[in-house]
């Protein structure tokens, strides 16, 4: 029996050789992955922001220098919204003297001016105090009438009463377009300009022509006459003070 021949041994592997590559290729391929997705990402995040209105952040967009630029420009458009809504606030404030004499630094709370630069009563009327009110051209609406102020019986003029007994003057636009047309109707009657006047005792009876649409005829007579146009305004007035206005 021949001699039994030892097998030769095997070399031991080096421990860690493949754990080595495998991690290097991993690495890799995760790098290569998070760039397509950044990639992507920068490109469809400005997309999905404009259609769906998302605040998606910008990667492009997130250095130090960027943030404070975008801190500095906020602080720039609400500078110039403020700078715009004072500038309304004095241009609706017109020329009469009872404007300036409502204004009070003495009694006035701190944050009562700005609530008066956006607080124009219906956008037009300046609260001159005591339920006082005055439009743009100097009309003034107070306390009075059955609804207890003038501005509420006004409102009566802004929206139809169907079931109202005869006729019903009713202006476009709202209460806002209410007084609009009341105070072109007072400057056309300043000056003249197709316009009736009649006294009253103290009152002053203006029917003005606006030479245009400024509401229609409602109630029941106008409903049943089909809401005809009106394009005449009758303003009623005790000197600047506002007693009734409608269409007609």
């Amino acid at each position: 029996m021949d001699p039994e021949v030892p097998a030769e041994p095997q070399k031991p592997a080096r421990p860690g050789a493949s754990a080595h590559r495998r991690p290097k290729a991993g690495k890799s391929a995760a790098g290569i992955a998070i760039a397509v997705l950044a990639a992507l990402y920068t490109f469809l995040a400005p997309m999905a922001n404009e259609r769906f209105g998302w605040k998606l952040p910008d990667l492009r967009k997130s250095s130090p220098g960027d943030r404070t630029a975008q801190v500095v420009q906020s602080a720039g458009s609400d500078s110039q919204a403020t700078a715009e809504i004072q500038n309304e606030r004095d241009g609706a404030d017109g020329t009469a003297s009872e404007y300036s004499s409502s204004k009070s630094t003495a009694t006035t709370p701190p944050d009562a001016g700005a609530e008066n630069a956006a607080g124009l009563k219906y956008g037009l009327l300046k609260d001159l105090g005591g339920q006082r009110y005055m439009s743009p051209a100097g009309l003034i609406y107070g306390p009075g009438s059955a609804e207890g102020h003038r501005l509420k019986h006004i409102e009566r003029h802004a929206s139809d009463q169907p079931g109202r007994p005869g006729s019903h003057g009713v202006f476009d636009g709202g209460m806002q377009g209410t007084l609009e047309t009341i105070d072109a109707a007072y400057v056309r009657a300043k000056s003249g300009q197709r316009t009736t006047t009649r006294q009253d005792g103290r009152r002053t009876i203006h029917t003005v022509d606006m030479g245009r649409r400024v509401g229609y005829v409602g109630g029941r007579d106008g409903n049943r006459r089909r809401n005809p146009m009106a394009r005449r305004v009758q303003l009623v007035l005790e000197d600047q003070r506002v007693i009734t206005a409608y269409p007609k």
